[in-house]
Formats: structure tokens, sequence, C-alpha cells
């Protein structure tokens, strides 16, 4: 399928794209961990600045081509500082002050080895070979991008505001870090061996989260279950929602634009991209995780591991069987 003029807004990228899923997986580097907290908690239950669909609409405001030329991560920027300018909470001007005064200071130039770019010399979630906003590789330093630079500027007034305090950023990133698969792996594993819990998961799946210690953090979680004649996928066609406060942050592969399109359009050949080929006659399920509903799968337990201990059986969940790109 072609793609839309670039006219079109990019929000919903379902069917829109060819191409095969890049599977490259890389380590989030700090302005990274920073960007995803500072983004959190100007939402969360404290602050409530803006909300997920604010952020989008000021993604989506974007032309395709720049939308998906600029790094994730600076979208998630330039939504939060857009949307904290347009509240008053900041001035533009007091940005480009700060800025200048980074500049200024010589603040705004990095090493460019730190853990920004991949094993192939690419930054992080890109889908594409080269754009504006990407930095000079071979060049012992290099500038941040002008919104990189502003996440800086941002984090500065945000901390002279009071607004958040360096405490709090870490904290975030910390927990952050601290969520990971290993914490739907222990879902899965008490599922496939309590059939009561199982049965409390399907009815409700945040409750039954914390019966095992996990804070949904007020993400509203389904969970699927796949079954001998059921397969389910997960996917995100608008932007990236996913099981963050279950699972950690989402694989880079699951915000290209060729997994959100495809997902939607191909989905077997998704599967067999990730080495997944169903039997005949399974039905495949695509789900579309939004704002109010994110998805987790409970893969089929492997036939012949009856009597397993719950270790041996957490050693065979993978993060890639929970979204359903693979089984187990």
């Amino acid at each position: 399928m072609n793609d839309l003029p670039h006219t079109h807004p990019p929000h919903d990228a379902g069917g829109r794209f060819d191409g095969p899923v890049p599977r490259t997986e890389h380590e989030a580097a700090h302005w990274e961990k920073e960007a995803d907290a500072i983004r959190m908690l100007l939402s969360d239950a404290k602050r409530r600045l803006f909300t997920t669909d604010e952020s989008r609409r000021v993604q989506e405001q974007l032309d395709a081509e720049t939308y998906w030329a600029m790094p994730y991560y600076e979208r998630w920027i330039l939504a939060f500082s857009s949307l904290l300018i347009e509240k008053g909470l900041v001035t533009e001007a007091a940005v480009r002050a700060e800025e200048q005064r980074l500049r200024d200071a010589g603040l705004d130039v990095v090493e460019a080895h730190h853990n920004q770019h991949d094993d192939h010399g690419h930054d992080h979630d890109h889908d594409h070979e080269h754009h504006p906003y990407q930095q000079d590789h071979d060049a012992a330093e290099e500038r941040l991008s002008p919104l990189r630079l502003r996440g800086v500027a941002m984090r500065n007034l945000l901390l002279a505001e009071g607004v958040l305090t360096a405490a709090e950023i870490r904290e975030e990133i910390a927990r952050m870090d601290a969520r990971s698969p290993h914490n739907g792996t222990a879902i899965v594993v008490r599922a496939w061996t309590d059939a009561a819990y199982a049965q409390r998961l399907a009815e409700d799946a945040v409750a039954a989260a914390a019966e095992l210690g996990l804070d949904a953090a007020g993400t509203k979680l389904a969970a699927l279950f796949n079954t001998d004649t059921r397969h389910h996928l997960v996917v995100c066609t608008l932007c990236s929602c996913y099981p963050r406060s279950i699972l950690g942050r989402p694989p880079a592969w699951y915000k290209s634009r060729a997994y959100r399109a495809r997902a939607v359009r191909d989905p077997r050949g998704i599967l067999a991209e990730f080495g997944t080929t169903l039997p005949p006659g399974v039905e495949l399920r695509v789900h579309d995780s939004n704002a109010e509903l994110r998805y987790l799968v409970v893969p089929k337990r492997p036939a012949g591991t009856e009597g397993w201990d719950a270790g041996r059986l957490a050693a065979l969940v993978t993060r890639d069987g929970m979204i359903g790109v693979t089984e187990v």
C-alpha cells in the first residue's frame, strides 16, 4: 500500500506503511529516560498538567514527514514543552532565554560516543536513514539537537519554579527502570499454575496484578489468553500505548511505523518476521491499545510442563510473548 500524502496527519499509522520491522534493541540513554520521567511526572495524579490525548494532539499536528523524522523522545519533549507554554506555566521567552544561556555556557555540546546510538550508528527509535534532527556521528563532539536542548531548558525551568524536583525525576527514572517484563512473567506463571487466579486475571487484571504487589499506576489493563484455537497480538497504531506500569518501557520496534502499520494489515506477516507460524485454524485477533486500555497477552502454556516449578516456568516467558509476536 502506498503512503498517503504527507499532509495527512500521522496520528494513525494503521495500514499506511510497508517494510520490515526494525528489530535493533538498545538501552535507553539518560536523556531519553529523563524526557520519559518528566512527561510522566507532569501528567501524574499529583499535577495533572495535561493528558495523554493533549500530548498526542501536539504530535499529530506535525506533518507526517516531520513526525517520522523526529526521534521518539524528542516528540515527547516537543509535546510537553508546547503544552506547558500553551497553558502559561512557562513562557516561550523564558525557554528561549534558558536555551541561549546553555549555549553561551557551552552546555549544548556533548560527547558523540555516549550511549546515544546503537551498534549501527543510528539514533534510537529512528526508522529512516538521515534527517535534519540527526547528529554528525563522526564528530568527536556534537551539539544537542534543538529539541534536546529545549528539554534541558524546560527541566531547568521546572526545577527553578518548583514544579518538579531533581529527586522526583531521579525516583521516576528508577521506578521505570525497575519495571520490566519479569513483572508480567510473574502474572503469567501464576495464571498458568492457579486456575482461580487466571479467572480473576481475566475478570480484573489490575486487581490480579495487585495481588502480586504490582501497581498498575492508574492504567486500565486487560489480560488476553492465548489458547489452542486463538492467538492475540497487541499493537498501538496511534502512538505507543503499552502496559508500561507492568512491563516497563516498550521496545523500539513496538513504536516503529512498520510494526504499527503492518500489525493491522499483515499480522501474520509480522508474526512470521518474529519466527511465529500459527497452525491452520488458529484465529488471530489484533488488539489496538489506547490511552484508556492496555493489554497483556498470557501465552499458551507449553505441553509437557506439568509439574514444573515457578522458576522453570518463568524462564519460558518472554516480553515478546506477552505482546503476542512470539509463542513460548
